[in-house]
């Protein structure tokens, strides 16, 4: 059995890092697109809509970004998934196959978008479904809700190689003009507080710039709760 020294291992996972680093940067910067939004009844039911697109592999239909996926199973599967059913089912899918010229410079000439609804009786049924980490805590008649979205590459002060700077740096400059947008639409008789976005009546609405995800290091917290004046 081969054995590894400490500096090969080391070498091994900052390539490891490095090239995860470009994966999801190239992922981002050149192909990913992603709005959802959120609607909440007085009595906290209320429908998820979800609509992205994403690179796809070569003559298939299958997602390259596993959390994003574009079969109609595999997202009834992260609907659902754990160990007990949540039974959430779509109540509306699309999908749209964007296949893009050979002269189109883009990395990825496959592409889908993915369109869909859920309706939940619970907000804590579609935890699972929701980008980053999400929980959910209701209080008589206020719900609590905590976002985290996680970053995806180190701090810039750790890149050390001129390599991994200037792959920083382009990664920066092709992400500026990038977004992910979140839109909650809740009863108008109610109070919203965020820490993160716009408030007005009944819609909070956050737009968060791909760049935090590269510029800023932990994750990115988005604490909002809702009160319904009955």
């Amino acid at each position: 059995m081969p054995s590894f020294s400490k500096d090969h291992s080391a070498s091994f996972g900052t390539r490891c890092r490095c090239f995860l680093f470009i994966t999801l940067s190239l992922f981002f910067s050149n192909c990913f697109d992603y709005e959802e939004t959120l609607t909440i009844n007085h009595d906290f039911s209320g429908t998820l809509e979800v609509s992205y697109v994403v690179p796809t592999r070569r003559n298939s239909d299958e997602s390259l970004i596993k959390f994003l996926p574009t079969l109609k199973d595999e997202i009834l599967g992260r609907l659902n998934k754990g160990f007990f059913s949540k039974n959430v089912s779509l109540k509306d899918y699309t999908y749209q196959k964007i296949v893009t010229p050979e002269t189109d410079p883009s990395l990825f000439r496959e592409k889908a978008k993915v369109y869909y609804k859920v309706e939940f009786q619970e907000l804590s049924q579609i935890e699972g479904a929701m980008l980053g980490k999400v929980q959910v805590r209701k209080k008589g008649n206020t719900i609590y809700v905590k976002r985290e979205i996680p970053t995806i590459s180190r701090a810039p002060e750790t890149l050390k190689k001129d390599g991994e700077k200037k792959i920083y740096s382009e990664t920066l400059r092709l992400l500026r003009t990038s977004s992910i947008l979140f839109k909650v639409n809740f009863p108008i008789a109610s109070v919203c507080r965020s820490n993160r976005g716009d408030v007005n009546l009944g819609r909070l609405s956050y737009r968060l710039p791909l760049t935090e995800t590269i510029e800023k290091t932990g994750n990115n917290s988005w604490d909002y709760r809702i009160t319904v004046i009955y």
